[in-house]
């Protein structure tokens, strides 16, 4: 009886993606209780078993995962801001070597910091907001799992674009930029690779709770309540607040010369981050 139960088990615990030394420490556990109680029946369906271990073991990691990804990036783009500080005369985007890859570079510089810093506040917002549940709903689980993939990605990207960027206008920079750009790029994608790594991992679990996902309300709730407009269930009226704040920061930033432009240009963006984004990273329902 015991080993049918166990073996029920083990196929369980594979179709919720736990496999390897894990499944194996779970089942030697699982054994241990059976010749104590002898009891496989009493013991739980094996299928509701390996939910629950599962459920647990996804919502632990995703947090933990979560904090990890944010931590890689802080420094990271910390680093980043000081390499493009040091840059004093940007090169005219005409002297690249290769123009149209030099355009997709310049965007790519701009936008994926912004994009990885949004999604990884939105990452710790959902981690701390889990921080006490010990199986957290798939759903969940989901979302916080997209948001530090976007996280991730983007802070990669950014520090691709800043290698690229360094060869593309090497002739044009300080001598010693390039290769400093390149050795902060590669040392910075370490601990994002490692991150997205343990995210992967995490990934392959297949937590079974039930509940909804939850939006950016509900991550943000002290927040969001205590505003002097309703926001909860107004997602484009939160966007566009959004919008108009980084817009000012970007006309005040740029001065007299480059400020409406670049304005207008981050009230754009944020904009249609929002619109292509929104639901897949759980920020409205």
């Amino acid at each position: 009886m015991s080993d049918r139960y166990l073996a029920e088990l083990e196929a369980e615990l594979g179709a919720v993606g736990i496999r390897g030394s894990l499944r194996r420490r779970i089942l030697a556990e699982t054994a241990d209780h059976l010749r104590e109680s002898g009891d496989a029946a009493a013991f739980g369906e094996p299928s509701l078993i390996a939910g629950r271990f599962a459920d647990e073991l996804a919502t632990s990691g995703a947090r933990r995962v979560a904090f990890t990804a944010f931590l890689a990036l802080a420094p990271a783009g910390l680093a980043y801001a000081v390499l493009l500080g040091l840059i004093r005369t940007w090169p005219d985007i005409a002297s690249a070597r290769l123009l149209p890859l030099a355009i997709a570079t310049a965007v790519t510089i701009v936008l994926a910091p912004q994009v990885a810093f949004a999604a990884g506040v939105l990452t710790v917002a959902r981690a701390w907001r889990l921080r006490s549940q010990t199986a957290a709903p798939a759903a969940e689980i989901v979302v916080l799992r997209r948001r530090a993939a976007v996280a991730l990605g983007s802070g990669a990207a950014a520090f691709a674009g800043i290698g690229t960027y360094a060869y593309l206008y090497a002739s044009g920079l300080p001598g010693w930029w390039p290769p400093a750009a390149l050795i902060v790029s590669g040392a910075a994608l370490v601990p994002i690779g490692g991150a997205a790594v343990a995210l992967a991992r995490n990934a392959q679990l297949r937590p079974q709770a039930t509940g909804p996902a939850g939006d950016l309300f509900d991550d943000l709730a002290p927040l969001v309540d205590r505003f002097p407009l309703p926001l909860r269930g107004r997602p484009w009226r939160f966007c566009l607040l959004v919008a108009v704040a980084v817009a000012a920061a970007a006309f005040i930033a740029g001065g007299p010369d480059e400020g409406p432009r670049n304005a207008v240009a981050e009230f754009v963006a944020v904009s249609a981050a929002f619109a292509v984004l929104g639901r897949f990273l759980g920020l409205r329902r």
